[in-house]
């Protein structure tokens, strides 16, 4: 049984951390007012008004500026949270937070669409850094049965604030003229409250046991996040686990060059690759516009896009109940299978409404989207907490690291080819590269990738890799088995 503290740290961190993602969704609905702003702005500098080139590049750096930040903090994620620890990482990360949103704040009445822009940069890279040390921190404070659960609250924590950007976007909220940078500004509230409550929640046990080599602080915060009673025995087994990890290093260069690491960070990047090419990034950036093609008018296609949000973030509170019960492996499965048949659902149905000129198609593609965005929450954590369990702790934060930048990466890739791809082929082909892409990563990952539930991380690498030498001897059907993966350790066990 865990502690109050421990609760209290777990609230702390995915509401003064992983809701950031509010920024990454609020620009959207305020975008026609931000761009009259910024064209009211640049006329009173300069006594005439931008260009409309102009004013689409400056538009682009606004929505742009946040995925590059994010890029940027994703590259802090092993420096900050090795050297100052997870917990005071995220407490940087907060203090930063603060100053994105107050420059946010104060750009309108300053007149200064950089500060926006430079406001919206910091807010992202604190969205890169908290996708890497949330859930690494999550799920190293707390105990091994209960750690998948405690590593998808950080998608579920994303989920909420996804559809609650929407919400508060709508001009009816706080996406007025008046208020909108109350709007933009306001993940700095929760940030704030992080930057005072978190100093007194403990430090990840296995961060002061491995890396710093504090039993004593190692042990006083596992009381802190289990009580006395149950101390002992949890501290053994990181005893045991600190024990068996035998590299000391931990470096980016080690990560991939090292034979024994290859396979763990091959699959750790197969899984975010392969959440990408489910299209997430298009159907959440213009979710809009695609109901505005299956025949909804503006402001419904709007309340429609907030409502598939609110839809995505229950299904992804499934995840904490699901996680441990079914396992990793089959959930990610199922979540690449049933979003790959509502993307062919939804090319189906657009097909049909925009060539055979069908009315009664335009719902097919709604429910399609619908059907996405329940299948999609379900299984979204994954990508974000398998690489912690793919990895010991000396290698950990620096997996983590390149996974996040990977997606982050991705996300900005496909953001900004996606609408210009579908205006050359079209609405109905937009959605054949991820079809493809999704049927790849289903079979590749059917073969490779291993079940992480309850398992230490060195039995973890070597089913991992039992599996890679299964495929490197042609034998991929070894993977299937029990038996074949057994057969395939004691081969490696006398071949490392």
């Amino acid at each position: 049984m865990c502690t109050a503290r421990y609760y209290i740290t777990i609230l702390t961190a995915i509401l003064g951390g992983s809701t950031q993602f509010y920024s990454y969704g609020i620009v959207n609905p305020c975008q026609e007012l931000i761009t009259q702003w910024i064209n009211l702005t640049y006329m009173e500098r300069s006594g005439t008004f931008v260009s409309e080139t102009n004013l689409n590049l400056i538009w682009a750096l606004v929505v742009g500026s946040v995925s590059l930040g994010a890029l940027a903090g994703a590259l802090l994620v092993r420096v900050l949270s090795e050297r100052c620890g997870r917990r005071n990482a995220l407490i940087i990360n907060g203090i930063f937070n603060i100053i994105g949103a107050f420059c946010e704040l104060i750009a309108r009445s300053a007149s200064s669409p950089e500060l926006l822009i430079i406001g919206r940069f910091i807010l992202g890279a604190n969205m890169g850094l908290t996708s890497g040390v949330v859930p690494m921190y999550l799920m190293e404070l707390t105990p091994t049965k209960y750690r998948g659960a405690a590593g998808t609250l950080h998608m579920v924590a994303v989920s909420f604030s996804d559809w609650f950007s929407l919400l508060i976007g709508l001009p009816e909220v706080l996406g007025g003229s008046i208020w909108w940078p109350i709007a933009f500004a306001l993940p700095g509230i929760p940030a704030l409250a992080l930057c005072f409550i978190l100093p007194f929640c403990p430090e990840s046990p296995k961060y002061l046991l491995v890396t710093r080599g504090n039993r004593e602080g190692a042990y006083d915060s596992i009381v802190a996040l289990v009580g006395e009673l149950q101390a002992k025995p949890v501290f053994n087994e990181l005893i045991r686990e600190s024990a068996r990890d035998k590299s000391r290093s931990g470096s980016f260069w080690e990560l991939f060059t090292s034979k024994k690491l290859r396979l763990p960070l091959l699959v750790s990047l197969l899984v975010m690759v392969a959440q990408q090419f489910t299209g997430c990034t298009a159907v959440f950036a213009y979710s809009t516009d695609m109901f505005i093609n299956a025949k909804l008018d503006p402001q419904t296609a709007r309340y429609a896009t907030l409502a598939i949000g609110v839809v995505y973030f229950l299904f992804a509170c499934s995840a904490p109940l699901l996680i441990d019960r079914v396992g990793r492996r089959p959930l990610s499965l199922f979540q690449l299978i049933s979003c790959l048949i509502a993307l062919s659902l939804l090319t189906l149905f657009t097909g049909i409404q925009q060539y055979g000129q069908a009315t009664w198609a335009s719902y097919g593609t709604i429910g399609a989207l619908v059907l996405y965005m329940c299948v999609y929450g379900v299984g979204s954590p994954i990508p974000w907490m398998i690489t912690g369990e793919l990895f010991n702790q000396h290698f950990r934060s620096t997996a983590v690291t390149v996974s996040v930048f990977v997606a982050f990466f991705m996300t900005m890739i496909i953001s900004s080819a996606y609408l210009p791809f579908q205006q050359m082929v079209g609405v109905t082909f937009s959605y054949m590269p991820f079809i493809v892409g999704s049927c790849i990563s289903i079979v590749v990952l059917y073969f490779i990738l291993p079940e992480t539930k309850n398992r230490d991380v060195n039995d973890i690498v070597n089913e991992a890799r039992a599996r890679n030498h299964s495929l490197s001897l042609g034998m991929p059907w070894n993977t299937l088995s029990k038996e074949g993966r057994t057969e395939n350790k004691h081969i490696e066990a006398l071949n490392p």
